[in-house]
């Protein structure tokens, strides 16, 4: 896993200097194998992080700050972040079968 940084914008200076990682399913052998995939986009007041993951349960991943929300197949949903750490989890429900889900990470 690589540390990506995601915001070097002069129109927000909220946006300078964040970090993110995803960890992936932190309950599974190989955690990162669920990671599909990962987007990143900045608009003038927001960065957008999605993040393709296959299955369920708790998905964890390094945050140098307290995302605004977050959203699961574009609902939004609850998350926990530990200033401390700077870890982001978010629970993944079972729902059927666990198929590819988008993770939405907005700042």
């Amino acid at each position: 896993m690589h540390l990506t940084q995601i915001g070097k914008r002069r129109e927000n200076p909220s946006l300078v200097n964040h970090h993110f990682t995803p960890i992936g399913l932190i309950d599974m052998y190989n955690s990162g194998g669920a990671i599909e995939g990962l987007l990143c986009s900045h608009q003038p007041s927001v960065c957008k992080i999605q993040i393709k993951i296959r299955g369920c349960g708790r998905f964890r991943a390094y945050s140098s700050s307290k995302p605004s929300y977050c959203k699961v197949n574009d609902e939004e949903t609850k998350f926990s972040y530990n200033t401390e750490d700077g870890m982001l989890i978010i629970q993944l429900e079972a729902k059927g079968d666990c198929d590819t889900r988008e993770i939405a990470v907005v700042y």
